[in-house]
């Protein structure tokens, strides 16, 4: 029961990234998913260079910061699955590695509460609760 809640936990964090992934490479081209509601706001962060560094500007960063949220969601549910399915024994033996996986959900479901949206505060939730129900059944 605990390889299936965690796996399960895995799966919801890579879902997440990989969707949110998809969708930053298809606004790269037909922004209408994770770009501003108003058009003149995509078309200023276009204008706008960062405060830090004329290198690049707001458009370009944001698209930077939404694939590399994407890549540690995609990475964070991938090295547990494997940690799970491949080197089950190292997982259920290690405190850190324990403690890490909810850590890190619990980091994301703040974030989706107080900065995002329902859909990454659901998943989130989820996610944490079958890495503790995963956790619990490993410690019992």
């Amino acid at each position: 029961m605990s390889k299936t809640l965690l796996i399960a936990g895995c799966a919801i964090f890579f879902i997440l990234g990989a969707t949110h992934a998809i969708y930053t490479f298809a606004d790269i081209w037909k922004p209408k998913r994770l770009v501003p509601h108003k058009p003149e706001v995509v078309a200023a962060m276009k204008a706008s260079t960062l405060a830090l560094t004329k290198d690049t500007d707001m458009w370009r960063a944001w698209v930077g910061f939404n694939i590399s949220h994407s890549v540690g969601l995609i990475f964070y549910g991938l090295i547990y699955a494997y940690l799970t399915i491949f080197n089950y024994h190292t997982l259920s033996s290690s405190v850190f590695l324990l403690s890490l996986a909810p850590m890190v959900a619990i980091s994301y479901l703040i974030l989706s509460i107080k900065y995002w949206f329902s859909v990454p505060a659901i998943g989130s939730l989820v996610g944490l609760l079958c890495f503790v129900g995963g956790i619990t059944a490993i410690m019992l």
